[in-house]
């Protein structure tokens, strides 16, 4: 695949406001076979949402007007007229995904903003008493659990156990050199 491919491409422009942005400012939009790269992407702190539509005009719209960063594997998404940032992603493998978006924005992981957003439906996880999810988590993780945190739109619970665990691990293994 040609190098001019694998390149970020964006207008003057957007270069120029890119060199602005704070990590906090990235927000991303992902096209539907983007989706496992769009939860890795929340697990990692960032807002991403995923396009489930056919990716076109109407998600470059959504793109333009929430300022967000698009994530695509559609090559013919470089030849529309577009104001905005768009990245191709060339990998398959998630982990070569992730590692090629951290790079180009160059994205610094921070570990207090990991595990705060929904991998399910994007929203900022709000923290919740133990006792408002009695009825909620499992019997063992209630009993050896203190910390919870809910989505406010799915209502899904998340708590530091298993699944952050191996997601770490899987970072570690494979974006070690990006992470704090």
């Amino acid at each position: 695949m040609p190098a001019k491919l694998r390149q970020l491409l964006m207008n003057k422009k957007s270069q120029n406001n890119l060199k602005y942005c704070s990590d906090e400012d990235f927000k991303f939009i992902t096209d539907a076979s983007l989706a496992r790269l769009a939860k890795w992407m929340r697990l990692l702190g960032y807002d991403t949402v995923v396009f489930t539509k056919e990716a076109g005009r109407e998600m470059l719209r959504k793109a333009d007007s929430e300022g967000r960063i698009v994530l695509t594997r559609r090559r013919d998404m470089i030849e529309r007229q577009f104001s905005g940032i768009l990245f191709l992603v060339t990998d398959v493998v998630v982990s070569e995904q992730i590692k090629a978006v951290i790079e180009k924005f160059s994205l610094k992981i921070n570990r207090q903003k990991m595990f705060w957003i929904c991998i399910e439906c994007n929203q900022r996880l709000q923290p919740v008493e133990k006792n408002e999810v009695r009825d909620l988590a499992p019997p063992y993780v209630f009993e050896n659990c203190d910390k919870y945190n809910q989505c406010p739109r799915c209502g899904k619970i998340y708590w530091m156990g298993t699944h952050p665990r191996n997601a770490l691990r899987f970072m570690e293994k494979h974006i070690p050199s990006h992470l704090p």
